[in-house]
């Protein structure tokens, strides 16, 4: 098998691209990258990305980084799928909002993922306030824009599901253990009830036996 998918499934970053591969029925070799052993940093991951970051899509010798890329080249592998639209303000709308993942909600969500899970998972101590308290104003922010755009709309973006669900949605495998506050977000709640009913959801998060809440 030509494509190796170098992940930690329990990681939101690495979630998306493994649900999306499932999802897609693209044939991959999965490469665990575990997180809790330094692995990232090992020299032959390090010459997959220097970033010692994951995940990491390797084919032919050739290697991408950074999730939301892998999804969108993988997406170009069926575009019988309708994951990547073909009309070219439907792609944009889609790159719109896997770039708002990257650079808002993900960074969001990531702080409380990190203070609330990451930090007890590896002893490093009790969450920050300040940190906790900097993460929650900047979840709330971009929850309410992301509940407000769902209103009156199936998916991210309108009837059908495409890329940017799975990079969007993939963050909330963390909502209990890092304790999103959800309560005021009803649409945003009915909409990842839709992804996590998807086969290949599941099959990823049991993949990564994902953590409870403590």
């Amino acid at each position: 098998m030509s494509l190796k998918i170098h992940a930690f499934p329990a990681s939101p970053r690495a979630f998306k691209v493994l649900a999306f591969a499932e999802h897609s029925g693209i044939p991959y070799e999965f490469v665990m990258v575990d997180l809790t052993k330094g692995a990232q940093r090992s020299p032959e991951f390090t010459a997959l990305n220097l970033n010692q970051r994951m995940p990491v899509l390797e084919e032919d010798g050739w290697c991408l980084w950074e999730s939301n890329a892998i999804v969108q080249y993988l997406a170009t592998k069926k575009p019988e799928s309708g994951l990547l639209p073909k009309d070219e303000r439907a792609r944009a709308d889609v790159s719109r909002w896997m770039f708002w993942e990257s650079a808002h909600w993900d960074q969001a969500c990531a702080i409380l993922i990190f203070e609330r899970f990451v930090k007890g998972f590896f002893g490093g101590g009790a969450p920050d306030p300040v940190e906790v308290e900097k993460g929650l104003k900047q979840f709330h922010r971009a929850a309410s824009v992301l509940n407000q755009h769902l209103t009156g709309r199936k998916y991210l973006c309108g009837d059908q599901l495409t890329a940017a669900d799975f990079a969007v949605g993939a963050p909330l495998i963390m909502a209990q253990p890092a304790q999103f506050p959800l309560e005021a977000y009803p649409e945003i709640r009915r909409w990842y009830a839709q992804l996590a009913a998807l086969p290949a959801w599941q099959k990823v998060q049991a993949m990564g036996q994902m953590p409870q809440a403590a």
